[in-house]
């Protein structure tokens, strides 16, 4: 049975400048983004805390937005949005 080849050695390289720029940039982008995306989760949340009338699945289905409502209902876990209470909404208003 013939023997496998064994690993071959792999040359020395050191990265272009423009190889390094170019991953620093995308590095800084990927950094920008996990505080782009909590910024607008933190919006949508603060946009469920102004209208308590307002269901979660009415954003779901907004176009705009673009998580689903398992992540929606994730969001109004982690930024304390309360319950809907829309009937209780709809007394005070109505008294």
């Amino acid at each position: 049975m013939p023997r496998k080849p064994g690993p071959q050695p792999q040359p020395d390289h050191k990265l272009s400048d423009e190889a390094r720029a170019a991953i620093r940039a995308w590095e800084d982008h990927v950094a920008k983004e996990v505080e782009l995306r909590e910024a607008a989760q933190r919006a949508l949340a603060d946009e469920l805390k102004a209208n308590p009338d307002l269901p979660v699945a009415a954003l779901a289905k907004d176009p705009h937005v673009p998580w689903g409502i398992g992540t929606l209902w994730n969001i109004v876990a982690k930024y304390g949005v309360p319950a809907r209470q829309p009937a209780k909404t709809k007394r005070s208003t109505d008294a």
